[in-house]
């Protein structure tokens, strides 16, 4: 059976809500999913595992200078480099107007030590998409 970890850093629940969901709904998809927190991931079960899906809340000036929080950023420093093809990687976030800079302040905190994320979900609530859904269905091809 296939593995997935998904790892969040929430500031007000609603990205544990929204890594809770993807986490619910890949196991749908018949693969032993975890989800976890950044402060509670254990590091060595990264390596195990064949999807890894990586979220964080939206931090920043609503509008402008959106970023990852220092929480998340310590837990990719600290994360071990992933080598080969597997896991593949996805980045998830929450946000209240807009993503802006996000996805690209995340993925340059990675390089190096994961193969390029394939997949970025986004939700404003936490709730999972249709849309989400069938992207997470191609990811998971």
């Amino acid at each position: 059976m296939a593995k997935a970890i998904v790892v969040y850093r929430s500031h007000s629940g609603v990205t544990r809500r929204y890594g809770e969901a993807i986490t619910a709904y890949l196991g749908t998809r018949g693969l032993d999913a975890q989800v976890v927190s950044v402060g509670e991931c254990d590091m060595a079960s990264l390596a195990g595992t064949d999807y890894l899906l990586l979220g964080c809340w939206t931090s920043g000036l609503f509008v402008v200078r959106q970023h990852p929080d220092e929480p998340w950023l310590a837990f990719v420093r600290d994360m071990p480099t992933l080598a080969g093809p597997r896991p593949k990687v996805a980045l998830f976030t929450t946000y209240k107007l807009r993503t802006g800079s996000q996805f690209p302040k995340m993925r340059a905190a990675l390089a190096g030590k994961t193969t390029p994320p394939e997949l970025e979900l986004q939700s404003r609530d936490g709730r999972l998409s249709a849309a989400d859904e069938t992207a997470l269905d191609r990811f998971l091809a």
